[in-house]
């Protein structure tokens, strides 16, 4: 009984060292994960918007979703375009996408920033080919070829392209249904003066 008893504090003690020792570790590493995290972000967010933004804010909608304004402009006075995060439950994970849209609300590009499908097939929804034939499509423009659409399905990953073109599609709607609560330019001083001088 004594035995049992001492072997039972032995491994308590044991348990007690390598929980502090991983809490110790946790700690030390969070702050490098998450700053490492942050700059990963911040580089696929510059990857899908228009290449003459310079600068960046994030804004929180209605809905809590967030959204992305990119600037021309280190003043921020001029939007060149919006990104957002669209997730989507793929094969076996949530597929994770940073989304970048023009002014006009085309596609700009789209960078897969995190998933975990199965490796060899889904997987290649991080590949560039699968990545670039988002550039320029419209809403009703997102839908893979398997339904009747013309964006390429990964060959044996019908069910991971779906969730990916489905999930950028489904964001897009969001966001133009909370359209009225995102920045917009002014009108220039040239474009006050075409309008006042046009004709009615």
């Amino acid at each position: 009984m004594k035995s049992m008893l001492r072997l039972g504090i032995i491994l308590m003690i044991y348990s007690a060292i390598a929980g502090a020792l991983l809490g110790w570790v946790y700690i030390k590493t969070k702050p490098k994960i998450d700053e490492q995290a942050k700059l990963e972000r911040e580089k696929a967010i510059k990857e899908v918007m228009p290449s003459n933004m310079v600068v960046f804010e994030e804004k929180t909608l209605s809905d809590s979703s967030v959204i992305i304004i990119g600037y021309s402009d280190s003043a921020k006075t001029q939007i060149v375009g919006y990104a957002a995060t669209a997730v989507a439950s793929g094969f076996s994970s949530n597929i994770v996408s940073i989304v970048g849209f023009t002014l006009d609300w085309k596609v700009n590009a789209i960078k897969v920033i995190s998933q975990s499908e199965t490796p060899g097939l889904g997987t290649h929804t991080q590949d560039q080919w699968f990545q670039e034939q988002f550039a320029g499509k419209l809403k009703d423009e997102l839908l893979v070829d398997k339904d009747g659409g013309t964006l390429k399905s990964i060959t044996g990953s019908t069910i991971s392209s779906r969730a990916v073109t489905n999930s950028i599609k489904n964001l897009m709607s969001r966001l133009l249904s909370l359209q009225s609560e995102l920045p917009t330019n002014s009108p220039t001083a040239t474009d006050s003066t075409a309008v006042a001088n046009s004709p009615i």
